[in-house]
């Protein structure tokens, strides 16, 4: 092979590998691009997945999932066996698991439903599914709660737990055994 052909050959290889770093790089810093680049309809499918939510650089919470699909025309990725974590603004986290959650990817919206459990610290909340919706940082059901911990359980009808102001209202047919209650005169 004649001098000219090697370098040519090493001139292309440079280019392909230039140009798949600087998409990769492009990809790292916004990982919507690709999407972008997805004909209309089209599904992408994935296995182990981290996803991160950040409101002004501030980490709000992630997700990981066993495997997550996306349907550009809809909007909304489809997640299997979800653990999402909410961070406070107090350095503590909220952990919340599922089998299936389903995500607005124009809102960061999620619903998570199959045998939810919510963990706060001492206090572990138990229902059939879940919403949170980002843009107030609230975590609600309109399915049966029970909510246990710290010598006491809860059971309603309804939650609505706000993550800014970490406070808990439970609705419809209440219910509640406290442990160890010293009742005085």
């Amino acid at each position: 092979m004649s001098r000219v052909k090697i370098f040519l050959c090493c001139l292309i290889c440079l280019m392909v590998a230039g140009i798949g770093l600087v998409g990769y790089q492009r990809l790292r810093e916004e990982p919507r691009a690709f999407l972008s680049v997805l004909p209309e309809k089209k599904e992408v499918s994935l296995n182990h997945i981290h996803h991160v939510a950040t409101r002004d650089g501030v980490k709000e919470w992630t997700l990981d999932a066993g495997s997550a699909q996306y349907e550009k025309g809809d909007g909304k990725a489809v997640f299997k066996d979800i653990v999402a974590t909410f961070f406070l603004d107090d350095s503590k986290t909220i952990q919340l698991n599922g089998a299936e959650a389903v995500l607005l990817s124009n809102t960061s919206d999620m619903e998570i439903w199959g045998d939810v459990v919510v963990q706060s610290g001492r206090y572990e909340f138990n229902t059939e599914n879940l919403r949170y919706e980002h843009k107030t940082r609230t975590i609600s059901t309109e399915t049966s709660i029970v909510i246990k911990g710290n010598g006491m359980e809860i059971r309603g009808d309804s939650m609505i737990f706000n993550l800014q102001t970490e406070q808990v209202v439970v609705c419809g047919r209440v219910k509640a055994v406290l442990e160890g209650l010293k009742i005085e005169d």
